[in-house]
């Protein structure tokens, strides 16, 4: 097994970890209480690792290169002994979990530069936010299994970030349809209805910005897509140091995997505006699109979420929050002996209301 190198990113002031404070938007020292910005970080580290001797020194790299280079030696790959998930980590959480079933993950080695991404948003929501969240989310819920919002369940809230492929462009469109309008009228006790039927054209020229897909199979698609959008003006060039305290999934749907999904997004989005176009017809049918697309560029982007599964039945429920925005969506599970009480109490209810109004309306 090849050697990890590690790195943790120490306070200037007492050399204590820092871990990036998703609430203050900076780096934090939890012993000192001091904080730094990210250009801050970058500018003391630099100093610090200035002191090369010249002589031996190694050829001057690319901030490319030096980035690549930075993040094959700083990440690492755990693989989950139960599940088989990858994850990205930095060395700071070497102790976590697997997110998906909270297993205890182990080190198997070095990621290679290809995994880079190019973007990241950082964490805008905290643990203790969400934790609060979740609690108000599931308060008056009383079907819910009685260990399901415990602190122990809490606990397995991880804050991940998710691989995402982004696709921006530029997408000509043409629209073709059958359209109708129709009217109605009643003279004495007849109703009439006129329709008349046109031939529809429509045409549009669009811009679509860093359209979304998750980029791990192992992650529910509809689950994503339910805690979508996130904001892009907090987007972010990448930097390991993001990574502080939390994990990331490794991508393992390619690019090309992704373009199929894209493309039928992007098309149905065209085929909305185009129809929106046409809002005079009473109905538009035998619609016909064609979409080009145009100076398509996609970027490898890390996106927060956080992310709690509870296994229940032997059935896995998960549940999932945009970790900058908020949004939540997820599946419940229901107790099946709550359930049964409280279907046998309400049959109960209503066999006493029968019983009671029947004999008071019909006698006994």
């Amino acid at each position: 097994m090849d050697t990890v190198q590690t790195v943790t990113y120490q306070c200037p002031n007492c050399n204590a970890a820092l871990e990036y404070d998703n609430a203050l938007g900076k780096f934090r020292c939890f012993y000192c209480d001091s904080t730094f910005t990210d250009s801050e970080i970058r500018s003391i580290f630099e100093q610090r690792d200035s002191g090369v001797n010249l002589d031996t020194a190694e050829p001057e790299l690319t901030e490319e290169q030096q980035t690549a280079e930075e993040f094959t030696g700083q990440s690492a790959l755990y693989s989950c002994p139960n599940c088989g998930a990858n994850v990205i980590c930095d060395s700071l959480t070497a102790s976590t979990r697997c997110h998906f079933c909270h297993t205890p993950v182990i080190l198997s080695g070095r990621l290679s530069g290809e995994f880079k991404p190019d973007l990241i948003i950082p964490f805008a929501t905290t643990r203790d936010m969400v934790e609060t969240k979740f609690r108000e989310f599931t308060k008056g819920k009383f079907l819910l299994p009685k260990g399901f919002s415990t602190s122990v369940a809490i606990d397995n809230i991880t804050a991940l970030y998710v691989p995402y492929w982004l696709k921006s462009g530029q997408v000509e469109a043409d629209m073709t349809a059958v359209g109708n309008i129709v009217s109605s009228w009643t003279r004495g006790n007849t109703t009439y209805t006129n329709t008349k039927v046109f031939h529809v054209e429509r045409t549009a020229d669009m811009v679509f910005v860093r359209v979304p897909y998750d980029g791990s199979k192992r992650i529910d698609d509809t689950l994503m897509m339910n805690i979508e959008p996130f904001n892009y003006s907090g987007i972010k060039p990448f930097n390991m140091s993001y990574l502080s305290g939390c994990s990331a999934e490794k991508y393992d749907v390619t690019k090309e995997e992704a373009t199929t999904h894209l493309d039928a997004r992007i098309a149905n989005a065209a085929k909305d505006e185009m129809k929106k176009m046409a809002t005079q017809y009473s109905s538009l049918t035998d619609i016909q699109c064609n979409i080009r697309y145009n100076n398509q560029q996609y970027v490898y982007a890390m996106l927060p979420v956080w992310f709690f599964n509870y296994r229940y039945n032997d059935k896995d429920y998960e549940f999932a929050m945009n970790g900058q925005t908020g949004t939540m969506f997820g599946e419940l599970p229901v107790s099946k002996s709550k359930a049964f009480l409280f279907g046998a109490g309400l049959f109960l209810a209503l066999a006493i209301i029968l019983t009671f109004f029947g004999g008071f309306f019909f006698g006994s």
